[in-house]
């Protein structure tokens, strides 16, 4: 997962019974632009709140810049440009 500015495998999201991120795996190269689109209630919002840490997968593993947002949710915010508003 090293080699990629953000990776994902097997990563899964569930609120009670409710799956709202279902196996996503996902690997974006340096340089690369993605955009996540889909209906309303896709998942979208859960994978950016997934990959800065700010809830954690019910299973799978991501890595953001090659760290994890899990156990290292300050780094991903500070290396990412993340702000409360």
């Amino acid at each position: 997962m090293d080699n990629y500015i953000i990776s994902t495998k097997n990563l899964s999201k569930k609120y009670g019974l409710k799956t709202v991120v279902d196996n996503l795996n996902l690997n974006i190269p340096k340089g690369e632009i993605y955009g996540l689109l889909g209906p309303n209630g896709a998942g979208k919002s859960t994978v950016i709140l997934l990959l800065l840490g700010l809830t954690e997968p019910s299973s799978g593993e991501l890595s953001v810049l090659g760290y994890s947002p899990t156990r290292e949710p300050l780094k991903i915010k500070r290396l990412t440009g993340y702000r409360l508003s």
